[in-house]
């Protein structure tokens, strides 16, 4: 979808893993005093669903990172960018359009959703029914939060090459009734609650939860011209469970999931301007404007926002007929509509902005189905889970997708010329403000559509009581496609009537102009000239031009798993992972369906990973730990071309690529009183063999050719090479009577990582680590009633969570900023 989007814009950690391996036998027998944890550590444990199953975290022979939803509350978890600094080997992507957040774990999945049929690498999951986990509102009254890592495309479907972000609610608990009330006030006027409430109608049969939040802050960023502020937060959520169990073999949970943002959005600020380029001389200005100010600081020209709404209505009913089958369907309907205005330039010029959509209209409106069919036979020695699964998405005909976007005016119009450039005195008798003058592109009409079929069957089968195979197979069918229509507004051509009543040009030189141009189809028009002809097509007479295609292919998984003691799992696997082809829409109307950037082909990814989990008790000292190594090939990985053509980004292949990394996350309790973990990852991820496709030059005024580059042995952008996190939590001596005090400290850590492909300035984010801290007091004395005081960030690091990296193709880079120190208090009442 967000291909649409970016139209409307343009106009030997492994040999160490396996050592652990052969010490296995020796670490469950060691006598000094070191020896395996009983199964109940103490330290506690996730009940996850990494195998479309509930089973404890330590069980599953899958790198995971699991967190409850009091550890999301203790770690102010509150969307992706958060989640990033406590899970290994996973970056989150803002955009300038900041709730739209892209996951990327171990290198593999951030393209951002370029092209269409294609997406993101990672897909989340909310309650089994593929999602999207990114931006506010969805992390609130959950059962966990998991992050599987690795190709997941066996039992996960299409597009899991990188892994998979689960979110499992809260259900509905029978015969009982409880719940909790929660409320929030800090920094930047932050005032924020949720609650939820269990409620049994029909003991042992119906129940039902009623879960709510929303949140409120100032933002962060203010606008130095017009003092708006950017980066608010302003959004709430609603969720209905009721859980249904008619018979003892029954068990039916249905979901009503409802998001609503309102939101600014905006506060990019502008980096850097290469000389020469287009805008250069216009840019410098307030390239030093905005150096001076600082990153909290902006001046945009439009007032942007980010406005969307998100229904979700699921169905997961399971019926197990004997001990040994289940049988289960999953069926989801999704409706998500939004739209946005977003300052690409980041200054007060008119240089690449889009305004959002129609009035009444959206940028995005998609309806998605989704049905899943699953049989699982568990006799305790076989498992087999089988399945097949269906997706449709499309925008309603209804309702088609609208963009108006904002670009200058070209001296001759959109098909030819540079921009029109004002001088102050010219700017002063038209009465304009700025030496740009804008012109409006209007798309009243596009749609896409995708779908996706799929088959797939997982065995496990126990060689003997400690030692498990896995092998699974899946077999994904996908096509996609859609249409698109756009012209140039009349009314922005007007001020060449303007000009020729100040003698500036002839009357004649400005019907001409206006008579070209006005109610012109864009690609209509792009694709005549590109011919050597003349535009002949206007507004409502415009052709849709289409775009689409299909691919399919196969993932799989073969595993080994020992549990070598109640409290020491070892694992070895290997999976294939498929992520569907695509089409690059701008490339496709500008340059046709046979040049060969046109079409994308599948990204195919496979992987080896050995895993070692285990509980310790080491003297009077309990602990955890788990470690993972993996080897990952890519052929044809998908990548982003950096604003490649009229500005736009497009999707494109790298022909192989690797990653190398290691996983660690440890728990260690020394006394009591202390509990200190602690999370590391290294990905080690470059291109083998990556060059790039040619782009030859489309009229002036849109792209001018781009030479191929070799960017093979380059690494990975949007990749840390090493992040850890470390947690303390130390408990205070109060008397029993009076609860639980306790002070927390965190402290998340991450090395540069570049954010550009090509050389370019700011292409390298810096090193930077955040420290958050807080003061809970649970259970106070004695009552179901927790409070804390925090403070997120609280050394005031600066540093990037976007990067709009277009230096070396629009002429400019700018990015936007992570939130600056910020404390509160959190009240919490139990019942």
């Amino acid at each position: 979808m967000r291909a649409i989007r970016k139209l409307s814009y343009g106009l030997s950690a492994s040999a160490s893993a396996f050592a652990l391996l052969a010490a296995v036998p020796a670490l469950a027998q060691e006598g000094d005093g070191t020896q395996a944890a009983p199964a109940d550590s103490g330290l506690g444990d996730v009940v996850v669903t990494a195998r479309r199953t509930e089973e404890r975290a330590q069980k599953v022979p899958v790198a995971i990172t699991a967190f409850t939803q009091d550890t999301i509350r203790e770690k102010a978890i509150s969307n992706g960018t958060d989640l990033q600094n406590f899970t290994p080997s996973l970056t989150v992507l803002g955009d300038v359009a900041r709730n739209q957040e892209t996951y990327t774990i171990r290198g593999m999945g951030g393209t951002e959703s370029q092209g269409a049929g294609s997406g993101p690498g990672v897909v989340a999951y909310f309650a089994e029914v593929p999602t999207s986990a990114s931006g506010p509102g969805n992390f609130f009254d959950l059962a966990s939060l998991q992050v599987l890592k690795g190709p997941q495309g066996t039992l996960f479907g299409r597009n899991t090459t990188g892994g998979a972000v689960l979110l499992e609610p809260a259900k509905p608990k029978m015969n009982t009734v409880e719940g909790y009330v929660q409320g929030t006030l800090g920094s930047l006027r932050r005032r924020s609650a949720e609650g939820a409430l269990n409620v049994p109608i029909i003991d042992d049969v119906l129940a039902i939860r009623l879960a709510g939040q929303f949140d409120k802050r100032d933002g962060y960023v203010k606008d130095v011209v017009t003092g708006r502020d950017y980066l608010n937060r302003n959004n709430y959520s609603l969720r209905l469970g009721i859980q249904f169990n008619p018979t003892d073999t029954i068990s039916s949970y249905t979901a009503v999931n409802y998001i609503d943002v309102d939101e600014h959005g905006g506060g990019s600020v502008l980096l850097a301007v290469r000389p020469g380029s287009p805008y250069a001389d216009l840019l410098a200005p307030y390239l030093a404007a905005q150096q001076a100010r600082g990153p909290y600081r902006t001046a945009l020209s439009t007032p942007t926002f980010e406005k969307a709404k998100s229904l979700l209505i699921l169905n997961n009913t399971q019926w197990q007929p004997t001990s040994t089958l289940t049988i289960k369907n999953i069926f989801s309907y999704a409706h998500d509509r939004s739209t946005s205005a977003t300052d690409r330039d980041s200054t007060p010029l008119p240089i690449a902005d889009l305004l959002g959509a129609f009035p009444g209209s959206y940028n995005n409106n998609l309806g998605t189905i989704t049905e899943e069919l699953q049989v699982r036979y568990d006799d305790g020695t076989f498992r087999l889970q089988a399945g097949g699964f269906f997706l449709d998405q499309k925008s309603p005909q209804s309702e088609p997708l609208t963009f108006l976007t904002r670009n200058p005016l070209q001296a001759l119009g959109i098909l030819g010329g540079g921009p029109v450039v004002l001088p102050p005195a010219l700017q002063a008798a038209l009465g304009v403000d700025g030496p740009l003058l804008p012109a409006l592109s209007v798309q009243p009409y596009a749609s896409v559509w995708s779908r996706s079929k799929a088959a797939y069957a997982q065995a496990q089968y126990k060689i003997t009581p400690t030692l498990t195979a896995t092998a699974g197979f899946r077999w994904t069918w996908d096509s996609f496609g859609g249409n698109i229509m756009a012209y140039q507004d009349p009314a922005s051509y007007q001020v060449f009537n303007q000009l020729a009543a100040l003698g500036v040009i002839t009357q004649d030189q400005a019907a001409q102009v206006i008579g070209l141009n006005a109610n012109l189809c864009v690609y209509d028009a792009y694709k005549a000239v590109a011919a050597g002809g003349y535009p002949t097509l206007y507004y409502p007479n415009c052709t849709r031009p289409t775009f689409g295609g299909k691919s399919n292919g196969p993932t799989w998984q073969l595993g080994l798993d020992w549990q070598a003691d109640p409290s020491t799992l070892v694992y070895a696997v290997s999976r294939r992972g498929y992520k569907s082809g695509a089409n690059n829409p701008i490339v496709t109307l500008f340059l046709g369906d046979n040049y060969p950037l046109a079409i994308v082909k599948p990204e195919r990814v496979t992987d080896a990973e050995i895993g070692l989990k285990r509980d310790w008790t080491i003297g009077g000292m309990k602990a955890r730990t788990n470690i993972a190594a993996f080897y990952t090939w890519f052929n044809n990985i998908q990548v982003i071309q950096r604003a490649a053509i009229a500005g736009a980004d497009i999707l494109a292949n790298a022909q192989k690529a690797r990653v190398m990394g290691l996983e660690f996350e440890g728990v260690l309790q020394p006394f009591r009183a202390l509990t200190l973990s602690g999370t590391y990852s290294y990905n080690d991820a470059k291109y083998l063999d990556y060059t790039t496709i040619a782009i030859p030059a489309i009229p002036s005024a849109l792209t001018a050719a781009q030479p191929s580059m070799n960017l093979s042995s380059t690494p990975f952008t949007f990749v840390a090479r090493h992040k850890f996190s470390v947690d303390g939590r130390l408990a205070l001596p109060i008397p029993a009577s009076a609860g639980d005090m306790a002070l927390r400290a965190t402290y998340a850590w991450q090395s540069r990582e570049r954010v550009a492909s090509d050389p370019q300035p700011f292409d390298t984010q810096a090193p930077y680590g955040l420290l958050n801290l807080r003061l809970e007091w649970n259970n106070v004395r004695g009552a179901p009633l927790d409070l804390a005081f925090y403070g997120t960030n609280v050394t005031g690091t600066k540093y990037r969570v976007t990067a709009n990296t277009g230096y070396n193709n629009t002429g400019f880079s700018n990015s936007i900023y992570g939130e600056p120190a910020q404390y509160g208090f959190e009240l919490r009442y139990r019942f």
